[in-house]
């Protein structure tokens, strides 16, 4: 048990941990949020199915692109402009749908933004782990605690969905 954290021993990643930690939730949360709007929306199983396909089709073709990328420019500069694109699409979101204006193309839309950048976030991150680790010996911690990361970030978005559906 006491060598279960000790990538944390890493100042980096601890901060790389705290953060993605909440965006990762964030993006769940919004990917839900999102799937939940089209079928309030539309009460459209297939519109349902469609934003669903969109958030998950880049993945299959961009990421390995995206892992060349990882291998061949900064990492860190890559997430933060990865990152940056995720709060813009996520800014961009609340605005149509606080402003009444949403339509379900708005939603289809974003959720393609959202997966192409979730195919570039996944394994930049992914590859950034092995930056933020000072000692070497720490690295398969590192990169169990950051697939924990991902799967608890899951998790928690579906609980938060299960209380607003409650409610």
């Amino acid at each position: 048990m006491r060598h279960l954290f000790h990538a944390l021993r890493s100042r980096n990643y601890r901060l790389f941990v705290a953060g993605q930690s909440v965006s990762l939730v964030g993006t769940w949360m919004q990917q839900v949020a999102m799937s939940w709007l089209v079928y309030r929306l539309t009460g459209s199983a297939m519109l349902l199915g469609v934003v669903g396909f969109t958030s998950q089709i880049p993945i299959i073709f961009i990421s390995p692109i995206a892992g060349v990328l990882a291998d061949r420019w900064e990492r860190r500069r890559l997430l933060i402009i990865i990152q940056s694109l995720a709060m813009f699409q996520a800014v961009f979101l609340a605005f149509v749908v606080l402003s009444g204006i949403v339509q379900i193309w708005h939603i289809i839309l974003l959720s393609l933004v959202l997966g192409v950048v979730t195919a570039f976030d996944v394994p930049i991150r992914q590859s950034f782990v092995v930056e933020m680790v000072t000692q070497r010996e720490d690295l398969g911690n590192a990169i169990a605690l950051n697939s924990s990361m991902v799967n608890s970030a899951h998790l928690i978005a579906h609980f938060w969905q299960n209380i607003v559906l409650l409610l």
